[in-house]
């Protein structure tokens, strides 16, 4: 262990606080290259974090009158566990335990393993490398996240059948030879079926091929789970179940694009095909092996607390969830299904799910700061806050290739929204001055940041870019979870998910001056921002929406991009700019192709004959409660005439279903209860419709975003839209 004088420490680290006195300042040292058996001294550092940790832990409290430092020299960790902290490893009276790169230095916490020893496969034409027989769902070449083998999008003559329990199958040459036939996979267990449509993503593995009968047995509970919203029409799963194949993943024989890969698991071989110009022999692969890499986990009694991390890159982490029985059957958001038991439902959604789990997760704790950190190559969640998180800081960090969320706050269970104690809010969270950039790369229903049922939550002055669904989303339950039950979704009613005599968590939430870039990439029926549920007590009391600037939709994506969905209330939207978002359009997917079986749903075409009907404007919803307010907004797209949303329905057989209000406001499921039409309590001032950017307030676009890039971050890595 080594002690500085804080006038001496001053000039090795850049302190946000400097504290004045004599003070000496506890500093342990960390280095790929140390040893546990070490001192932890600048010259003899440790070799592991958990080392240092320990080290820590061991202080007496008279070590705390300066925050405690772990300064990590740069270079790769390769972890082989999560890095675990409890309430044993917090800061104390008030002082942090700050874990931190070295100054000008990068330290990388991976949970990986490097692939090498490729060599050409003729039989496959592509590349192979012995592992250890092992488990992942990504791999990365160069930086660069490889594509998993898939068939070609929606494969012909495979229809999911959940009557028999599976998808059947005809064996056509519309389909290549090396998989046109299922009989011959190998690995069957390993494959899973894909379905993406509207805004939800499904992935159910299969069990077995049954070649007699031509049917894909799928694995339990994942398949019943992934069919148990049903049609009002047919009392049967419907368009948002998994009513058709979008593709197939993960067997050696979908292997045949370049970027594309294989791991057999048990077998213990990776399997490639280069990009074109790629050397596989010289690459940098990467294969993620740990789900978690830090698990921070206090407890009702005793939280974690006063810990910081700045200057940290988080590399490569998996997560294996999605390849149990359990799959990924999403209900919104990256918020899933989880066991047996959820009801059949006709409004598509289910009051029993769970979030998807986070590569550097939290509960109950109380002041962490994330600072000037990398979270990169990561296969769940990027970083989440779960039960009990209070007062904690997510401070100018860059997030980018994640497979889920980047941030996920708060959650969407019982305890999340009708707490039994006030130590289990998540509350005042802060998520300011970070950047965004390419993630939900994996699991395209989830939002760049969640926001579940949490108190005073602030997300600030970030910058997102590039997502498949909706930038940011706010809330949970549709109504149907709070005091006075609304029946925010077509088919539900009133208390069909329990009747709450309190009003949930949701409180004083703020999302102001976020800068939006490109978003609703994949799919359609999001947004920029989305909310659902009552958002506070009053309109006062309830969530901010302001000063966000939002750009750059996929054209066609059909969506709201301030998207006030079912149940919403209590919202104030102000100050925001919506521009270069023209309206889009629906878009289930393309109809059955022959010879498959005609599809079972009562369409023409099936969901296909609903295609290509106008959606979506500035702001709107299904099934709005309201007390909403609009007030000094920029919307570049004028309201829609009527007439045309509905010729185009009638020609649907969905005569008259959406309309727009005169101040653009696209509601597309119009609800009436007892005399009193939803939305209501909307109000409109000076809002400004069809402008052009030059008539826009340069403060409102300038205070948009990232404003400041931190030291430890370089500058080719944060790169702003």
């Amino acid at each position: 262990m080594k002690f500085l004088h804080i006038a001496s420490f001053c000039f090795l680290f850049s302190l946000s606080v400097l504290y004045a006195g004599s003070n000496e300042a506890y500093i342990f040292f960390v280095s790929p290259n140390g040893n546990d058996a070490s001192p932890g001294t600048q010259e003899a550092p440790f070799l592991t974090l958990q080392r240092a940790r320990n080290a820590v832990r061991a202080l007496p409290s008279s070590a705390f009158q300066n925050d405690v430092f772990v300064l990590l020299r740069g270079g790769t960790y390769r972890m082989q566990e999560p890095f675990e902290l409890t309430v044993e490893d917090s800061g104390r009276d008030g002082h942090d335990v700050v874990y931190s790169a070295y100054p000008g230095e990068r330290p990388v916490l991976s949970g990986s393993v490097q692939v090498t020893g490729w060599e050409y496969n003729s039989i496959y034409n592509c590349y192979q490398a012995k592992v250890n027989p092992c488990k992942s769902r990504q791999l990365y070449v160069n930086g660069n996240l490889a594509q998993r083998a898939q068939t070609t999008p929606y494969p012909v003559a495979f229809l999911p059948n959940p009557e028999l329990g599976g998808i059947q199958y005809v064996v056509t040459n519309y389909n290549p030879p090396a998989w046109r036939d299922p009989s011959s996979w190998t690995n069957q267990s390993d494959i899973e079926a894909v379905i993406l449509t509207q805004w939800k993503m499904m992935r159910v593995p299969i069990e077995s091929v049954d070649s007699a009968s031509g049917l894909l047995i799928m694995q339990e509970p994942a398949w019943t789970n992934s069919n148990i919203y049903l049609s009002t029409l047919t009392n049967q799963p419907g368009i948002w179940s998994f009513w058709q194949v979008t593709r197939f993943e993960n067997a050696l024989e979908f292997l045949s694009e370049p970027g594309q890969w294989y791991l057999d698991s048990s077998g213990g071989y990776v399997y490639y095909i280069p990009l074109p110009g790629e050397d596989i022999t010289t690459a940098v692969v990467e294969l993620p092996l740990l789900e978690v890499l830090v698990d921070g986990q206090g407890s009702l009694v005793g939280p974690i607390h006063n810990i910081r991390f700045e200057g940290l890159t988080f590399n490569y982490a998996t997560w294996l969830g999605p390849s149990t029985n359990n799959g990924y059957v999403s209900d919104q958001s990256g918020q899933l299904l989880l066991g047996s038991g959820h009801l059949p439902n006709y409004i598509g959604h289910d009051p029993n799910v769970v979030p998807t789990p986070g590569n550097i997760q939290f509960s109950f704790a109380h002041n962490i700061v994330f600072y000037g950190n990398v979270f990169q190559y990561l296969g769940g969640v990027g970083l989440q806050f779960g039960l009990g998180s209070q007062k904690n800081t997510v401070d100018s960090n860059l997030f980018r290739v994640i497979s889920s969320s980047a941030i996920e706050v708060g959650g969407p269970t019982l305890i999340d929204h009708h707490p039994f104690l006030s130590e289990q809010i998540v509350k005042d969270n802060l998520i300011t001055n970070n950047l965004i950039n390419t993630v939900c790369t994996e699991y395209s229903d989830a939002a760049g940041i969640f926001v579940g049922f949490t108190t005073r939550t602030t997300v600030s002055q970030n910058t997102i870019v590039n997502v498949p669904w909706s930038a940011i989303a706010i809330g949970w339950g549709w109504g149907l979870l709070d005091k006075d039950s609304f029946a925010g979704l077509p088919a539900s009613h009133i208390g069909q998910w329990g009747n709450y005599s309190s009003l949930t968590t949701n409180k004083e939430c703020k999302i102001i001056n976020n800068r939006i870039v490109s978003f609703l990439n994949v799919l359609w029926d999001g947004g920029a921002i989305y909310s659902t549920g009552r958002q506070g007590p009053s309109l006062s009391e309830g969530l901010l929406i302001k000063g966000n600037v939002a750009s750059g939709k996929r054209p066609s994506g059909g969506g709201n991009i301030f998207y006030t969905d079912g149940g919403s209330r209590c919202i104030r939207i102000v100050n925001n700019v919506s521009f270069n978002n023209p309206i889009g359009i629906t878009d289930f997917g393309p109809p059955p192709t022959p010879p498959a079986p005609f599809n079972p749903l009562p369409y023409p075409s099936g969901p296909s004959s609903l295609n290509n009907v106008p959606y979506g404007s500035d702001m709107g919803g299904c099934r709005t409660l309201g007390y909403i307010e609009y007030k000094n907004n920029y919307f570049f797209e004028a309201p829609l005439p009527k007439t045309i949303i509905l010729d185009n329905f009638i020609n649907n057989l969905l005569s008259g279903l959406p309309t727009y209000s005169s101040y653009g406001y696209f509601s597309v499921c119009p609800y009436s209860n007892d005399g009193i039409s939803y939305p209501t309590r909307l109000s409109y001032d000076d809002n400004h419709f069809g402008f052009s950017l030059s008539d826009v307030p340069s403060s409102l676009i300038n205070k948009a975003g990232v404003q400041q890039r931190p030291s430890t971050i370089p500058q080719e890595l944060w790169v702003l839209p």
